[in-house]
């Protein structure tokens, strides 16, 4: 069940990005922080309940891994938003598309719990056929914006395999409130935004935005726990299918056979490993 949330509230949290970043215009320097702010508050909330942290923490190799991960979010949450701002729409879900099929690779090649051959094989088959979906005849322009975004879905794997780690000793709402916090107060001393000077309706968009995070990544983090990183990944891969859906019944745009086909392969993998994984 968690899987599927985290792919659902993914689907809104882009179309939401995309609004505010694009249409409102809202720049990075400010969307950013005040979008962390609200991702660490929100969480925040939920630690009393769910927070729970193992003295193993401060062991130095989770130490390590735990900076490691949080220089990778700061990263790629650099590169992904100024990518976003910038990148034209199908370049950008291209790019990103790769991104399942990266982190599919690496669980299998350094996660030792992650090796089940079936569902490795069909996770890998989906994330290709998710690729195939979104190629187009045009060639990809590799611009500063793209290469921006490769190396944000780069560091974007390296950090969920380091957070698949670090979720053996830190609950998932209390590695998120942590790392919220943290990146939140990094971006704030980096750009120091003027947040008095939003506007309330951009504010209220951001928010939208941090809620659909929350609960996009504490989903998927406890997908991680329960599921692996591996089965995961598959089931997220349907949120740009539910994009589709979406726009064919409210934009009444017209899906191509390609998309079609590769749509029933990606359910099929799914329903495939999770039978596999029984």
């Amino acid at each position: 069940m968690f899987p599927f949330i985290s792919a659902i509230t993914q689907v809104g949290g882009i179309i939401v990005d995309k609004i505010t970043l694009t249409r409102r215009q809202v720049s990075t320097h400010v969307f950013v922080p005040v979008l962390f702010l609200f991702l660490f508050l929100l969480t925040a909330i939920l630690f009393p309940f769910l927070g729970d942290i193992s003295i193993k923490i401060f062991e130095l190799r989770y130490l390590l891994i735990f900076l490691s991960m949080l220089l990778a979010a700061v990263i790629w949450n650099i590169f992904y938003y100024q990518g976003v701002q910038a990148e034209k729409v199908h370049e950008f879900e291209l790019i990103v598309m790769f991104q399942p099929l990266l982190t599919i690779l690496l669980a299998t090649i350094f996660l030792s719990g992650e090796k089940n051959l079936q569902i490795e094989i069909a996770a890998i088959v989906a994330a290709i056929f998710l690729i195939v979906a979104h190629i187009k005849k045009a060639h990809l322009e590799i611009t500063t914006a793209s290469y921006k975004l490769i190396l944000a879905v780069i560091f974007m794997s390296v950090e969920l395999i380091l957070i698949k780690i670090l979720l053996d000793i830190i609950s998932p709402v209390a590695l998120y409130c942590i790392r919220t916090g943290v990146i939140f107060v990094f971006f704030f001393l980096l750009y120091k935004p003027q947040i008095r000077k939003v506007a309330n309706h951009n504010t209220a968009l951001i928010l939208s935005s941090a809620v659909l995070g929350t609960t996009q990544m504490i989903t998927k983090f406890y997908g991680f726990e329960q599921y692996g990183v591996i089965y995961t990944s598959l089931i997220l891969i349907i949120a740009p299918i539910l994009v589709y859906i979406v726009s064919t019944i409210f934009l009444h745009e017209k899906l191509k056979p390609r998309t079609i086909v590769s749509a029933i392969v990606i359910l099929g993998c799914i329903v495939y490993a999770t039978m596999a994984g029984r």
